[in-house]
């Protein structure tokens, strides 16, 4: 069986709760990526896609001001640890429709990404 832990994985790429939403925004602006997972010390809380920043402050002209993360997030999210099969995870993640999922250690701590597309490889 092979586990998350040996699968390519992604670097985590998260925000905290408190984030103002317009910090996020810059941040997806700097990456490829177009989600960040939200934490909270350390624990994957939810998800925010630019779709997200666009339908849930912009389309709704809602103030930016004072808007985090918390505020626009998606939850819940699902985690998989590091010692998940890689074979359940592709077939969950494929089940939900999901492009990304977070990976987390054993106290629940956000440890890394991984992708459908790097499961569909295994």
């Amino acid at each position: 069986m092979t586990t998350l832990n040996e699968c390519t994985q992604i670097e985590p790429f998260h925000c905290d709760e408190t984030t103002p939403v317009v910090e996020v925004a810059k941040l997806l602006r700097g990456v490829t990526l177009r989600h960040i997972f939200v934490t909270k010390d350390g624990e994957p809380t939810g998800i925010i896609s630019v779709m997200d920043i666009n339908n849930r402050l912009v389309a709704e002209n809602k103030p930016y001001e004072g808007t985090t993360a918390k505020d626009i997030m998606t939850i819940p999210i699902t985690s998989f640890s590091q010692g998940a099969s890689c074979e359940e995870t592709r077939t969950e993640m494929i089940k939900n429709g999901w492009a990304m999922s977070p990976v987390v250690d054993d106290n629940n701590k956000m440890v890394g990404i991984i992708g459908i597309h790097h499961l569909m490889r295994k």
